[in-house]
């Protein structure tokens, strides 16, 4: 196999006596590049693994397993959950989600996706209502060609309503297990509720 030198631009000092140290730690040698090399091989590898995604049927029935870890873990977990305004067990859920390729977002995520869109779909709005107001403008002055500011406005439109439409894609796909658990509560309060009236 043919090995080519590659150099990276832009590691600091500091950056480099770290690398070493871990390989050191890692290896038993100061080698910066043979811990390099290995990221490199662990990050394709992992990226091949995401291209074989698990098609998970969110509506089929599920199981509950349990989980020992050491308490520091479990505390960091309770800490990072938070941080991202999840539950302990939706933020478990996701990381294994990811790892078999169905990532599913965080609350905070969800949160700021979602007011993104809203605040890009009032900039569409606001836009529409420019772009009509120039239009007129430009049909009132006798214009019958529309000047280069009016295509502008028109293919910003255009940009904002693709974007917005990618958002809302990756919304659906990264809630789908909270949307199944919400569908399934619904589901089970509908039952007590319906054998209650009996």
């Amino acid at each position: 196999m043919r090995r080519d030198i590659m150099y990276v631009d832009g590691v600091t000092p500091d950056t480099k006596e770290r690398l070493q140290a871990e390989a050191m730690r890692l290896y038993g040698k100061a080698n910066a590049s043979l811990l390099v090399r290995q990221l490199i091989a662990d990050h394709l590898l992992k990226s091949e693994k995401q291209h074989q995604n698990l098609d998970v049927n969110f509506d089929e029935k599920t199981d509950r397993i349990q989980l020992r870890l050491p308490v520091s873990v479990l505390a960091e977990i309770e800490k990072r959950s938070e941080e991202v305004f999840s539950t302990k067990t939706h933020y478990i859920n996701a990381l294994i989600y990811a790892d078999l390729g169905q990532p599913q977002l965080q609350t905070s995520e969800i949160e700021v996706l979602r007011r993104s869109n809203y605040e890009l779909a009032k900039i569409g709005t606001n836009l529409n209502q420019v772009a009509k107001a120039f239009n007129l403008l430009v049909l009132a002055g006798g214009g019958g060609k529309l000047p280069e500011i009016g295509k502008k406005i028109a293919s910003l439109r255009k940009e904002i309503t693709e974007h917005t439409r990618k958002v809302l894609r990756v919304l659906e796909s990264g809630t789908t297990v909270m949307e199944a658990k919400g569908q399934a509560q619904a589901k089970a309060t509908k039952l007590r509720m319906k054998s209650k009236r009996k």
